[in-house]
């Protein structure tokens, strides 16, 4: 008996020859996998700011009320204070702990290669008597493998942002556009309220004014926030600093919970965007009777592409970061790496006292 993954697998049942004249195999495979390979699935909205704006423009996309146009005013009011916060943060965080943190690292910096390195070779003498060497051992690249641990942590945080954004504009790209002259076309399903289609203008609005700011905050947090980290002068702070960066990334969940009623929050759990749905098998004698050879090559390949989407997933999380600390931070531009080696003797000479 041959078994799959993670569905109940039989022997084949009949065969037969497909149309191309090659061997076909099929079998009644159960409701269960049937949907999981064919079942177009959905995508629930986020319960942020970002979701419920999505929500109110399905909602005001089908509708003439006035009342239904004001909730969605109100809501997209909380998303302009939520991106308009969110920059504001940003560019403080810029401005006042970036800056001044990326100037103090560069001057103790200078200073270590000006009383340490005598005619440009390393003296231990004078590392020895170097009054900020604590410090400077505080700086995270003199602990680079620590370092990029917490950066890894700070790149997964957005890019499980970042991931949400993608899913939902590649769900609004491929909603196919409406027959007739509707915004927007929903369908009750299973207690859900699905949107199966959206003109170019439902689309290009909800794209422009909701996702694109939401990508363009998470990819700006980040590379502040690796700034910021690189310029940590204490192990101690940089933990800090990682923790306080995510506050700014849940910005959106806090607007959303303070400000949104709770019938708008239910609202918003209730709507849905609909996936693609993919082909029927050709091959299908009925809907429980299918191809098993099919079948099987397209439960392969699904499962294959959720390999591959989990080792991108692993490559940027991992790698980016490591980028980073090695060629596109500019903290310390010409860092030479000369940090890590006298501050782990050190180390090592204070832990075998």
């Amino acid at each position: 008996m041959e078994r799959g993954l993670a569905l109940p697998i039989t022997e084949p049942a009949q065969t037969g020859v497909s149309p191309d004249g090659s061997p076909m195999t099929s079998r009644a495979i159960s409701k269960h996998e049937f949907d999981m390979m064919h079942a177009p699935g959905q995508g629930n909205l986020p319960e942020s700011i970002y979701g419920a704006a999505m929500m109110a423009v399905i909602r005001s996309s089908q509708t003439r009320s006035r009342t239904v146009h004001g909730v969605t005013i109100s809501v997209l009011g909380g998303l302009v204070l939520n991106i308009v916060m969110q920059f504001y943060v940003l560019y403080c965080t810029h401005l006042y702990i970036c800056v001044p943190a990326i100037k103090a690292v560069r001057v103790l910096y200078m200073q270590y290669h000006d009383e340490v390195f005598a005619g440009g070779e390393f003296s231990d003498d004078a590392f020895s008597s170097f009054a900020r060497t604590e410090e400077l051992c505080q700086i995270p690249l003199s602990q680079p493998w620590f370092f990029v641990a917490v950066l890894i942590c700070w790149t997964a945080t957005v890019w499980a942002d970042l991931m949400e954004s993608f899913q939902f504009i590649s769900l609004w790209c491929s909603l196919a556009n409406p027959t007739n002259s509707h915004f927007a076309i929903v369908e009750a399903r299973d207690g859900s309220v699905l949107l199966v289609a959206a003109s170019v203008k439902t689309k290009a609005f909800a794209l422009l004014t909701i996702l694109a700011p939401k990508v363009v905050i998470a990819i700006v947090l980040w590379w502040l926030g690796a700034s910021w980290l690189v310029a940590t002068t204490s192990f101690q702070s940089l933990l800090l600093n990682a923790v306080a960066l995510a506050f700014v990334t849940e910005l959106d969940e806090l607007i959303y919970t303070v400000l949104v009623p709770e019938d708008i929050k239910a609202t918003v759990q209730s709507y849905a965007i609909a996936r693609p749905r993919r082909a029927t098998n050709p091959f299908a004698v009925d809907d429980q009777e299918v191809c098993w050879d099919s079948f099987k090559a397209r439960r392969d390949r699904h499962l294959f592409l959720r390999i591959v989407g989990m080792a991108l997933t692993v490559f940027v999380v991992v790698c980016i970061p490591v980028l980073f600390m090695r060629c596109m931070q500019q903290v310390l531009p010409g860092y030479k790496w000369d940090v890590h080696g006298p501050c782990e003797s050190r180390l090592n000479a204070l832990l075998s006292l």
